[in-house]
Formats: C-alpha cells, structure tokens, sequence
C-alpha cells in the first residue's frame, strides 16, 4: 500500500531494486542448491569407497579372530578427520574391534540394523559386509559427520551475501540515474494538469521532452486542452444564457406557485399531498387548522396516524396510487370525529408514472346531522302517529263498546223499572262494562306512560322484582297452582317499576292463556356475539342478556308472532280469555324504552316461549 501511494520515481526504482534483488536471491539459492547436492554426493562416494576398502582389508583379521590385527586396521581412518566412529561386528553380531578404540560400545548399534549407507540427520552412516569367497565373515559401521560440508555452504552464503549488498547498491545508483528518463516527462504532465486544475486556464500547453509513447501522451495531451478550451468558451456562453432563462423560468415558476398555494389555502375543503410512500407532501392552511397548525410534512402518514392502517381511507390512498381516482361520498374520520366527502386523485408524471396522491376532503358534518336529526324527527312523527291511529282504534272500537252497552243496558232499564229481576241483570251488565272500560283507560294510561318515561335507569335486581311478584301473585298463584321455575337472575342498568310491570304481564298472560296447571319457566344467558350479531337494530358494542319466559299454555300458531304485540290485538275473543289486549304491546313497550327488543315463538297447544333481549 506505501508503495501503491508513493511518487513514480519511488515506484520505478523500487521496481528496478526488486527486480535485480529477487534475481540474484535466486541465482543464489540455486548454486548453494547445487552445491548441496553436490558435497552430499562426494561423501556418499567418498565414504562408501574408504567403507568398501577397510571392509576387504578386515578379511583376514576377522577369519583368524585377530582384534588387534582389526584395531590396527579400523585405526587408518584417522587420516579421515570426519570419520567419527566405526566398528567390526563377528559373524555372531557382536562388536568385534571398535574405533576410536576407547569409545563405549552404546554409540554403536547392537547389530546390523540394514544394509548401505544412508544420511541421518547432520551424518552420514552405513554398513558394509566383511566377505570371503562370498561368504559372510562380518559387518563393518562407519560413522561420518557432515561438518566439513555445512562449514563450506556457510563460506558460500556469506559471499553470495557481499555479491547481492554489492549488486544492489550498484543497481540503486544505476535506476536513480535511468528512472529520470521516464519520470520526468510525466511529472511536467502532471505538474501542467495541476496548473490547469487549480487555476481553470485551459491556454497552458505542456513541455514535450521526448519522442516516445510518453511523447504522443503528451501531443494528445495538449491536443486535447485546445479542444478543451474550445467547449470551454461555448460552455460559458451557453451557461450565461441558460442562467438567464433559469431565471426567467424560476420567476414564473414561483407566481404560478404563489397562484396554486393561494388558491388551494383559500379553499374550504381539507387537501392533502402525499408522495407514492403517503409520507405528507403538503398541507393547505384548512387541513393544518384541523391539526391545530400542525404540519407533518415528510412524516408518514401511519406514523402520525398508526390507528388507520387499512381503514377505507388509507385502502382508497393505496387505490389512488395504483392510478386509479376515487370518490368516497361519506366518511366518518376516527382522527377528527366528522364526516367527510373525499376524492383521492393520483399525480402522474409525464412518463405516465404515479408519483404521489391528493386526497381532497369536503366536510359534511352539518349536512350529515342535519339529516340524521330530520330522520329522527320523522321517526318520532312516525311512531306518534301510529300510537295516534291506536287511540283513535281504541276510541272509535274498543272504548265505545263499553260505552254502547252501558247506553243499551239504560234504555233497557227504563223499560224494566217493575222487573225486579231483569232490573238486577241489566245492572250488573252495566257495571261489568263500566269495570272492562274502566281496565282499558287504566291500560291506555300505562301504555302512555311508558312512552313518555323519564324514570332514571339504576342497578336492579331482578330476583328482588321476581320475589315481589310472586308476593302479589300469592293468592292467584296459590288458585291456580302455579310453578315459576327459574335460576338465579343477574343485576342490570333498569327502570324497576318498568321491569316488574313487565315482568308481572308476561306472568299474567302465561297463567291466563292455559287449560291445565300453569308452569312458568324463566331462564337467562349471556348475549354471545354471534348472537348478537344476528339483530343489526341493536348496539353492536354493548353488552346483552337474554331472558326467556316459557309456559306451557294454549301457543299460538307463529305466523301471528309479531301480530300478538300489537295494541288490543287479540287471537282470542273475549269470551273465552278476559283482558284488554294491551298487556303484550305494554312488554314490547317497556322492552323497546329499555333500548331491547322482545319476540315470541309459539305452537298451538304447546305453550309458547317469549324472548327478552335488553342490556346487561
């Protein structure tokens, strides 16, 4: 890396040093190489010809067990100064006669250990057969160090180290001297690109010192600052007039900008612009007063807003930036809490790419209430007008058939003054329809009542209201040997006096429609949520119980299930069933002001069982 970022000359000498250093290392280690071999050879030849000589002249010695004859003959190798020790083994293996003859027998090897000669780590050694007449006598060891042979290549290191300082001290005045010839004319180069750099005069021409390659470089060089020059003064031209228009175009570009922000903050609608991540792009000044001022320009609008990630209007940004517009006429927005007709356009470019949306926002709060409230007053104009139709029934039918007997009976009477016993009967006919018409103005008053209550709703037991009843009901219920079976009723947000009247009709009707000993059954489950969502009338969010009244009375055919909860809607005639026919449109009443709902399920002879659905 130094010499990656070092100058051209440190660079063209460092090549040149490296060059010469790495070829004469290498001429180096080869002749020592060789010469390695080479002495290797030499001792091998050298020792296996002394070892083959002594071998022959130990002959006689070692047939005729002559040790000293043996001795003598081991004791020549002492003008062989690298032979360091030897000896004869008998035919038996045993050492025979050793040299240096004080040397102890545990440098030797027990016997024979192979044949030859062979190098063991700084000696060589092997072993030579001792023959007569090709007949084994003996075995001869010789033991030669290789000392000589490391001294002489450590001699030949040490000179080949004085040649490569020599060479290179030589080749480093040699390349300092050659490396000018090539580093010069690039260096003016660089020297004259500098200038150029640093000063923008594109007139300066660089020196050309040789003819070479370096040369040509140099005549492109120049050649090319003159057509440099050249598109540099039709540059500038060209820049004077571009920066001109720039300005022309940046002015009009800002009063047509001033034109849209004026007209989009004047608008009374919420407009958003989102780029196609829906980061905020801009705000106009009706959305940032919604916000309170605050502008969440290059925010996201999930981070700012994590709560309406796949709500209609984030699915609809997503549409808009697909490239498709959207109109969604009525929106109720969870963030502002009001309503709003929204179109969300996309902005494309003209390579016809989706680059961001607009999302425009009309509030339509006011016009929303304001039909909300008109509904409710034609709900309410509704429901009063068909209570209106019921008075009217109950004046023109129900309240006048009293009246027409009581007036028939009367005429009657008159005629009857002296009949005594006829007298009597037409009296008391006239008192039960003054009683029966007497019932219906109480019921009507109940039922009316219960219309316009404003009783506070408060925790209610109704197990307390079921007890109570069965109090009142006591001498009816003895009469009639009632069962009410039921289990432990929970505590709910109620009108007490509400829930006993509807509690005491729904008795009633049970224990008057029936021809055989009244069982009443009451039970209560908690709402589940598939349950309730099978009746979209009620409130979704809220929590609801289920009361079930069953009997074991006349039914009733289910076709008339709805029927039997109308105001003086009777299945049965009043001959055989007493009552005025408003009990059940007084349950369904008090049921609906307790925000509930009420219906029945029935079969003829079998009893009939009604549902009570209210709030918990």
């Amino acid at each position: 890396m130094k010499i990656r970022n070092s100058s051209l000359q440190t660079k063209l000498m460092s090549a040149m040093l490296l060059t010469c250093a790495v070829v004469l290392l290498l001429m180096c280690t080869a002749y020592m190489i060789l010469e390695y071999n080479s002495y290797r050879n030499s001792v091998r030849i050298q020792v296996t010809t002394l070892a083959q000589v002594i071998a022959r002249n130990s002959t006689g010695a070692v047939a005729f067990k002559s040790e000293r004859d043996a001795v003598d003959i081991l004791n020549a190798l002492k003008v062989e100064k690298s032979i360091v020790a030897a000896c004869i083994y008998d035919e038996e293996g045993k050492i025979f006669a050793k040299y240096p003859a004080d040397t102890s027998s545990t440098i030797f090897p027990a016997v024979a250990l192979y044949k030859g000669f062979r190098f063991e780590s700084n000696y060589f050694v092997g072993f030579e057969e001792v023959t007569q007449e090709n007949k084994i006598l003996g075995v001869l060891y010789i033991k030669s160090n290789l000392s000589a042979m490391y001294a002489q290549l450590r001699h030949y290191a040490l000179l080949a180290l004085f040649l490569i300082i020599g060479s290179m001290g030589i080749a480093y005045f040699l390349s300092k001297s050659l490396q000018k010839s090539i580093s010069e004319p690039i260096l003016a180069l660089e020297e004259t690109a500098m200038k150029i750099s640093q000063h923008r005069d594109y007139s300066v021409r660089a020196k050309k010192f040789v003819n070479d390659e370096v040369g040509s470089l140099t005549d492109a060089f120049n050649q090319m600052l003159v057509q440099i020059q050249t598109q540099n003064s039709e540059i500038v031209s060209f820049n004077q007039n571009l920066e001109q228009k720039i300005s022309e175009r940046t002015n009009d570009l800002k009063q047509q900008k001033e034109f849209v922000e004026t007209i989009i903050n004047s608008s009374v609608d919420l407009i958003v612009v989102f780029d196609k991540y829906l980061n905020y792009i801009m705000l106009n000044k009706q959305a940032l007063q919604f916000f309170d001022g605050e502008s969440f320009v290059s925010k996201n609008l999930l981070e700012v807003f994590p709560g309406i990630e796949n709500s209609e209007m984030h699915q609809n940004l997503k549409v808009a930036l697909t490239g498709k517009p959207v109109h969604q006429p009525k929106y109720l927005s969870p963030v502002l809490n009001r309503y709003f007709e929204n179109y969300f356009i996309p902005l494309i470019n003209a390579e016809n790419e989706v680059y961001g949306a607009v999302s425009i926002g009309h509030d339509i709060t006011s016009i929303i209430e304001t039909s909300e409230k008109l509904v409710t007053v034609n709900a309410e104009l509704m429901k009063s007008n068909r209570d209106l139709e019921q008075f009217a029934y109950i004046a023109s039918h129900d309240l006048q058939e009293p009246l027409r007997k009581i007036q028939t009976f009367s005429q009657l009477m008159e005629k009857h003054l002296d009949d005594k016993v006829n007298l009597t009967r037409y009296l008391n006919k006239v008192s039960l329809s003054a009683e029966r018409m007497q019932h219906l103005i109480q019921d009507v008053l109940n039922f009316s009542r219960i219309s316009n209550s404003a009783e506070a709703f408060v925790e209610t037991d109704l197990n307390k209201i079921l007890e109570q009843l069965k109090s009142d009901f006591e001498l009816l219920l003895r009469e009639k040997e009632v069962e009410i079976i039921h289990q432990e009723l929970p505590m709910i947000k109620a009108i007490p006096l509400q829930v006993s009247q509807l509690f005491a009709n729904l008795i009633s009707n049970s224990i008057k429609y029936t021809e055989r000993k009244p069982v009443i059954k009451i039970d209560v489950t908690n709402l589940s949520k598939k349950e309730l969502g099978a009746h979209p009338k009620l409130n979704q969010d809220k929590e609801y119980i289920k009361l079930e009244f069953s009997d074991n009375g006349i039914g009733f055919e289910q076709e008339y299930a709805d029927q039997i909860f109308g105001i003086f809607e009777r299945l049965h005639g009043k001959q055989a069933y007493s009552g005025t026919g408003i009990g059940l449109a007084l349950c369904r009443k008090i049921v609906e002001n307790h925000q509930g709902i009420i219906y029945a399920r029935g079969e003829t002879g079998k009893g009939a069982t009604f549902n009570i659905i209210i709030p918990s």
